[in-house]
């Protein structure tokens, strides 16, 4: 090892210390700043240079993230989530309605959206509903998060990194979501079952009393619009349309259709995360450039058959195990090259996609979503904690892993 090697090495680890502690002694940073400053890092020693560094970068991710994060964000201009947070929950009779209703809400949302966005505007709603019916807020909170997390495994555009993965893939839009299908619907029902055992007397189907619920004004012109431009934009991905130009078509067509000045609606799309891509990107190319991520493949690959049931389920757990460590989408494009080893089939990416996914149900810590859900909590003074989380989220994700190794496993 030179010592070329040898600091590209040291900026690697350095970054996946920000991203994965985020809380160094006298330093508070993010996981984008943490990939910045790495990637800065990467330029200012020499290691790679400007040229290097735009080449890293996948302009295809970038673009199918910023498409959908448009539409997005006029949707929730428009009122959309929290109007209808607020109508399932008028619409709930009682406690473990609103439980199944939040589940699903949360699934079926974060299946089309992505999950970050529905945890954070469901929660305020969910904690309203809860402090007018005198209900524990706690397990209504874990299942937005858990539920997100569960439903965003089932299409391309549920999450960051399906969508990575489906740019790498081009795995079809209708066979990716056919196959997680099952995995998803035994997940949602195992996450209802473990929050009515956890939570066995606080929910309860005692009827709500009646109460003067409204929900909040929905820009119903916009929210038509923004839809419609949703929907062919899944047409056009149904249709074999690239992901990154069906997902910019669409954000064109909202953006000239929705008579708004994007100046008030583009504020809201997370461009946090699109800074967040490009700078692993180029951390990562750095680190492929150097060899490393050879030597991974190679050393991963000694514990790893082809055919073995346990071993594909125990690669199933290491993605998860790395998720929990420094989050779920460095863990998906580190391991890339390690599941390319099974081939190009549709295996491989769908136990990545699963199970990288499932994985940030563990800890409170594990996805971005569950910290939204756990922020805006806080906000309103309801602490949802570490290991109140960890009693359903644990067993829920080494359950709905196990399960979705298995099914994909079976489906070879």
């Amino acid at each position: 090892m030179d010592g070329h090697e040898l600091l590209i090495l040291l900026v690697f680890l350095i970054t996946y210390a920000f991203i994965a502690i985020q809380r160094l002694p006298g330093i508070r940073i993010d996981r984008p700043s943490g990939v910045t400053v790495g990637s800065t890092l990467l330029l200012l020693t020499g290691l790679i240079n400007l040229e290097e560094a735009y080449s890293f970068i996948d302009w295809h991710v970038i673009t199918f993230l910023l498409g959908m994060m448009v539409m997005v964000a006029y949707l929730e201009f428009a009122g959309f989530f929290e109007y209808t947070a607020a109508y399932l929950v008028k619409l709930a009779p009682n406690g473990v309605a609103l439980l199944a209703a939040t589940l699903v809400a949360s699934a079926v949302f974060s299946a089309l959206f992505v999950n970050d966005t529905v945890c954070l505007l469901f929660t305020p709603v969910l904690l309203r509903a809860t402090s007018l019916y005198g209900l524990n807020p706690i397990p209504y909170l874990i299942a937005i998060s858990t539920g997100s997390n569960i439903g965003s495994a089932l299409t391309v555009i549920g999450n960051p990194q399906n969508m990575y993965i489906g740019i790498q893939s081009r795995l079809p839009f209708l066979r990716f979501s056919a196959v997680m299908f099952v995995p998803v619907a035994v997940g949602l029902a195992l996450d209802y079952a473990i929050l009515r055992l956890v939570y066995r007397d606080q929910i309860t189907s005692k009827a709500f009393e009646s109460s003067h619920w409204k929900p909040p004004r929905l820009k119903k012109t916009l929210t038509v619009k923004t839809l419609a431009a949703l929907g062919l934009t899944l047409l056009l991905f149904i249709a074999g349309v690239p992901y990154p130009l069906a997902a910019l078509l669409g954000a064109c067509l909202i953006l000239v259709l929705g008579y708004v000045p994007p100046r008030y609606v583009l504020k809201d799309v997370d461009w946090t995360v699109l800074l967040f891509f490009a700078g692993l990107f180029v951390v990562m190319g750095a680190f492929r450039k150097a060899g490393y991520m050879d030597q991974f493949v190679a050393l991963t690959a000694r514990y790893v058959a082809k055919d073995g049931l346990l071993e594909y389920l125990g690669l199933g757990f290491v993605v998860a195990l790395l998720s929990n460590l420094v989050s779920n989408v460095p863990a998906v494009i580190l391991m890339q090259p390690v599941f390319l080893r099974y081939g190009d089939g549709l295996q491989p990416w769908m136990l990545l996609a699963m199970s990288s996914t499932f994985a940030g149900n563990v800890t409170l810590l594990g996805s971005v979503a569950n910290l939204l859900v756990a922020e805006r909590a806080q906000a309103k003074r309801v602490h949802l904690g570490f290991l109140e989380y960890l009693k359903v989220g644990l067993p829920l994700s080494l359950l709905t892993i196990a399960f979705g190794g298995l099914w994909l496993w079976l489906l070879r």
